[in-house]
């Protein structure tokens, strides 16, 4: 582990800018989010946690796939330098790997390149990720309930914030790489071990009880037509707030724009909470009604995903209890379905 001072963090990126494309959080309060950074001085280190998270880096809101004229297709070409990625919260780390598993090694054939997408393992597989610790947990943060932490080391490096300095230790053979290229930096001593001990001491006690999730996925089954979804589904406006903030949703559709043999298709995200994402042709809607769209988002999550990859797709981040305009709280969903006392 070394140390690197505060006062070269301006050092360290420029030195990242020459060989990478280099994304951090920038802005502030629902304007946050990983952009493109040219210099340390874009970069907002005092962010809790982006309201956008990184996915989009990796999986973008709308994507050109390829544009065709008269026969002839085009791929847009590759990025021209791998992307480092500074101050990815743990959540989001691992939201990463999750979305990687549908994406980059799909459990239906994961050595077949065919059930690979090319166009998110281009981006992540040479992309370097530097995990920063998070000191301070927000109050809709629940990290915990899905088998992480704030101090969860994931990533390729991951990085404390211990006042004057950073503390960055390599975890992967790219952040390996990284460090060993760093100037102006010292070993860490045995004082910073012992400040990172009472960092994450401190950052846990800001989290609520910790909620076990272990008979979530077979408690959401068993109540399948149970009338706690069409309670919740009464408050739920179906906006898809929640699931275009959410580091994990990855539905998506594909559609051309173009006319006369000339055009582009795109990829575009979509959420299951919309009433036409699961419209048939024939005008069919086989979750027609809020509670149905309501049931596939939470199953989807903590049982379908789980069944298939044994973990959940949520990594208790938060970002849909923020931006949901109705204010409804996912942690008092999985509560009820628990029979732990909570009102939707």
């Amino acid at each position: 582990m070394i140390k690197i001072e505060k006062s070269k963090f301006s050092v360290f990126i420029q030195n990242l800018v020459g060989d990478f494309t280099v994304f951090a959080p920038v802005g502030e309060g629902r304007q946050s989010a990983f952009d493109e950074v040219a210099d340390a001085e874009s970069v907002n280190t005092a962010l809790q946690n982006t309201v956008q998270s990184p996915k989009s880096i990796f999986f973008p809101q709308t994507e050109v796939l390829f544009t065709y004229n008269d026969g002839d297709v085009q791929i847009p070409e590759a990025a021209d330098k791998p992307f480092f990625l500074w101050g990815v919260r743990a959540c989001d780390a691992r939201s990463i790997m999750l979305v990687d598993k549908v994406f980059g090694r799909a459990k239906q054939r994961p050595d077949d390149p065919a059930f690979e997408d090319p166009y998110w393992k281009a981006k992540l597989d040479t992309a370097v990720i530097l995990t920063l610790a998070c000191n301070e947990p927000a109050s809709t943060c629940f990290c915990h309930w899905t088998g992480d932490g704030p101090f969860e080391q994931a990533g390729d490096l991951w990085a404390v914030d211990v006042g004057s300095s950073y503390l960055i230790e390599s975890l992967t053979e790219k952040g390996k790489a990284v460090l060993e290229r760093i100037e102006n930096a010292s070993p860490a001593g045995k004082t910073e071990a012992a400040e990172i001990d009472s960092l994450r001491t401190q950052a846990e006690s800001y989290l609520g009880d910790l909620v076990d999730l272990s008979e979530l996925k077979d408690r959401m089954k068993q109540m399948w037509d149970d009338p706690a979804w069409d309670d919740i589904a009464a408050k739920c406006v179906n906006c898809g707030a929640c699931a275009y903030a959410c580091p994990t949703c990855h539905c998506f559709d594909v559609q051309d724009e173009g006319k006369k043999g000339k055009g582009k298709r795109i990829r575009l995200w979509d959420a299951c909470m919309f009433p036409l994402f699961t419209k048939e042709a024939s005008g069919h809607n086989p979750r027609g009604q809020a509670a149905d769209r309501v049931r596939q988002r939470f199953l989807h999550k903590f049982s379908y995903y789980w069944d298939n990859y044994g973990e959940s797709l949520c990594t208790g981040c938060g970002r849909c209890i923020y931006v949901c305009p109705v204010n409804l709280d996912i942690r008092t969903v999985v509560k009820r379905f628990l029979d732990i006392d909570a009102a939707v």
